[in-house]
């Protein structure tokens, strides 16, 4: 993303994504968690190389979508609600015809709170956009998809094991 404005409007985002996490009501290992999860994959939003990696198919060759977090909403929250614990994190969808965006998009819902937390607003926000996310419902990870898998193994996180084992970074 070469645009400063751009920039700058991404950075201010992830320094949201974070207070926010700070305003949940977490435990201190669950925050902490939350906190690394979140700057680690917002970080690798940026990086060319994981968004050719996971953007470039046999069906488009487009892996530059214009905005940094743009296409990752499926990928990281449902890797993100795995490596937080999927009792507590739930992976939600609305669907591409119930909003202005045109899309599908993914976001999560804190279950002990209740309260929302996407990842990838700012994909949607820096069109003026605002997501509906009391119209969304429970989606599937489609584990069987690589993506989430493919996403994971970059930043060297290990999903099925932490399924399997219900392991979590401390």
């Amino acid at each position: 993303m070469n645009d400063p404005a751009k920039k700058e409007f991404y950075e201010q985002a992830t320094r949201n994504l974070l207070t926010q996490i700070n305003n949940m009501g977490l435990g201190a290992d669950d925050k902490k968690n939350a906190v690394y999860y979140t700057r680690l994959f917002r970080e690798s939003f940026k990086y060319d190389e994981i968004k050719q990696y996971m953007f470039v198919n046999k069906h488009s060759k487009i892996w530059d979508l214009c905005y940094d977090s743009a296409g990752f909403c499926r990928i990281s929250s449902a890797a993100f609600s795995i490596v937080m614990g999927v009792k507590d994190w739930q992976l939600m969808c609305i669907d591409a015809n119930q909003w202005d965006a045109g899309a599908s998009h993914h976001y999560l819902k804190h279950i002990p709170s209740g309260k929302f937390f996407d990842l990838t607003y700012d994909q949607f926000a820096v069109e003026g956009l605002v997501v509906p996310y009391e119209i969304g419902t429970p989606a599937s990870y489609q584990l069987h998809n690589s993506d989430i898998i493919r996403f994971t193994d970059m930043l060297d996180i290990d999903v099925i094991k932490i399924l399997k084992h219900g392991h979590k970074r401390s």
